[in-house]
């Protein structure tokens, strides 16, 4: 078994840019871009006007 003094946490700091760019720029987007979607969404309240004419709005 390891000797509790060598355990110092030294070794882990090279090893953090290995961990948090992929984990930054490659995973953490999809949440955030999920999450900034359903904002978006949810806000709208169904009134959207995509896709129909703006010079001949629906009657209703």
């Amino acid at each position: 078994m390891a000797d509790m003094t060598q355990l110092t946490g030294a070794y882990a700091a090279p090893w953090l840019p290995w961990i948090m760019i992929p984990m930054i720029f490659y995973i953490l987007p999809f949440p955030i871009f999920a999450i900034i979607f359903l904002w978006i969404e949810r806000e709208s309240n169904g009134d959207s006007t995509m896709g129909q004419d703006p010079m001949n709005p629906p009657s209703g």
